[in-house]
């Protein structure tokens, strides 16, 4: 048995690798992730809203049946006892690791073993354009989606035990994220396919029998979603989205921006924050990928072959938005990636030569992402540092907002590093809009805070605002402190406003009010 030799081979490489994948984490207090922060500003508010006042004016907690309450559980319980940039990083450190640890697992299931090559694939998919965009519930949905694969197909030859597990799994992962469970069943049933195929038994009775199988686990989180506010969101609003488009004379257009969305997502799937560089990266990773297998120095484990050709073809079919959940579309190239990471081999037949040159050309595009990361992420930390000093020396009063006028004219000057800035304002004992649609989350926001979070939706929406506009329509509202980012290098004065602090990009104004 070869096992063992290969485990005790394995440890440097695995080693190395969470040492490099835990760096990035370590050079800047706030991590720069588009939506992450507004998820953790919410745990922070379900967990301290009993307690502050200026809370309970803005906010009600609205706990009920939905698809997707993992993170809102477990976040809410750390805010509760850490403090919240501690509870952060906490949190982020297992959304970067789920994925990682769900490819390892589901690969020393289908491997019988942990190939250096799973290895190295899992460090490359621990940061990715998921994460991001900072869509934790989604990425911690996968870890589990990955390792329930794993345990299906590990218990195959304990039917009754793979059935009440794995129901117990589907029911996690539903309450953790709603499209990871339906992924999940997807991939499943291709699992099955595979395994009748090889087994040359596909009669009509074997693959009615398996599909009662995967549908008993189905049945519950089929139950409990109906019930649920989500529901309502249906595929109705992809198809409406389509027909307006087309109504208006825009669907082309609109066509042309969906399959660039797609190969943006394709290529930027193990992201670095830089745009460029991560074209390139994925050019060369998805070449090196495909090209490994065509020239058959790569092979795939024959029960996902299937799995990960409906990922092929859902990255070009599934629609941007369903049920509420939006870039569905950039969340299967990750998936897809992952189950590769899972359920690809150094074939035993190709040249020595040729199988070490593909692990050395993993292994190099893992450090060079990973350095490319560190770095960006290191000239973020200093943004961040200088705000949360800013921040600690002001009182940032009762409503506060963040309004950043140059992503809405042009994609391409969209700064992920500038949206955490305005939800920190709530540790700061200042009401900000967060993410708080009853139907998707289990908060609602109240009181004045309300008038805030519509007219910041309406300057993100139109293009045409300046920055005096905006802030002029957030002071008519009672928006205390409002922070932007602008590529100017000296920050404009604005009419009724002061500025509280300022380090390039972001700037922190407060409205003048009369003593």
């Amino acid at each position: 048995m070869n096992i063992a030799p290969q485990s005790r081979s394995l440890r440097p490489v695995l080693a190395l690798t969470l040492l490099v994948s835990l760096v990035p984490l370590c050079v800047t207090p706030i991590l720069p992730l588009t939506d992450f922060y507004a998820h953790i500003a919410r745990y922070y508010i379900l967990a301290k809203l009993p307690d502050f006042d200026v809370l309970q004016e803005n906010y009600e907690a609205a706990w009920q049946l939905l698809p997707n309450l993992g993170l809102d559980v477990l976040g809410t319980g750390v805010m509760k006892v850490l403090p919240p940039l501690l509870g952060a990083k906490l949190i982020a450190g297992l959304i970067i690791a789920a994925p990682f640890a769900g490819i390892l697992y589901l690969s020393r299931v289908l491997h019988g073993h942990l190939p250096v090559l799973s290895v190295l694939l899992a460090g490359l998919v621990a940061y990715n354009h998921i994460l991001i965009w900072g869509f934790s519930n989604f990425l911690l949905g996968l870890g589990v989606l990955l390792g329930a694969t794993g345990y299906w197909i590990a218990a195959q030859n304990r039917p009754v035990r793979q059935l009440a597990v794995t129901a117990c799994l589907g029911l996690i992962l539903f309450f953790i994220h709603g499209l990871a469970f339906a992924l999940w069943g997807l991939l499943l049933s291709m699992v099955e396919l595979s395994l009748a195929l090889s087994s040359g038994n596909t009669g009509p009775r074997v693959l009615i029998r398996r599909a009662a199988r995967l549908a008993l686990i189905a049945v519950a989180p089929a139950l409990l979603f109906i019930q649920t506010k989500t529901a309502g969101g249906g595929v109705i609003t992809p198809v409406t989205n389509l027909l307006a488009h087309a109504e208006q004379g825009t669907l082309w257009r609109r066509l042309g921006t969906e399959a660039y969305l797609r190969m943006d997502g394709i290529l930027r799937v193990a992201d670095s924050t830089w745009r460029n560089f991560d074209w390139g990266f994925g050019l060369v990773l998805w070449g090196l990928l495909i090209g490994g297998l065509l020239a058959g120095i790569l092979q795939i484990d024959r029960r996902m072959k299937l799995a990960a050709a409906v990922c092929g073809v859902l990255v070009l079919l599934m629609p941007p938005n369903l049920f509420g959940v939006g870039h569905l579309s950039e969340r299967i190239p990750l998936l897809m990636l992952a189950l590769l990471a899972a359920s690809l081999s150094l074939n035993p037949d190709a040249k020595p030569i040729s199988r070490r040159a593909a692990v050395a050309s993993i292994a190099g595009l893992l450090l060079v992402r990973n350095l490319m990361l560190t770095v960006g992420w290191y000239q973020d930390g200093k943004i961040y540092s200088a705000y949360l000093d800013a921040l600690s020396r002001h009182d940032t009063r009762t409503l506060g907002a963040g309004v950043y006028i140059e992503d809405a004219r042009d994609a391409w000057v969209f700064k992920p590093s500038c949206r955490p800035l305005s939800f920190l304002m709530i540790f700061n004992g200042t009401a900000v809009p967060t993410f708080a649609n009853p139907s998707q989350q289990p908060l609602r926001i109240t009181g004045a805070l309300t008038h805030v979070q519509s007219t910041v939706q309406k300057i993100a929406l139109e293009a045409n605002h300046t920055l005096p506009a905006a802030l002029n329509a957030l002071s008519n509202v009672k928006a205390d402190t409002i922070v932007t980012c602008s590529t100017e290098s000296f920050p404009p004065q604005v009419q009724g406003f002061e500025i509280l602090a300022a380090t390039e990009p972001w700037i922190l104004y407060q409205r003048i009010t009369s003593k």
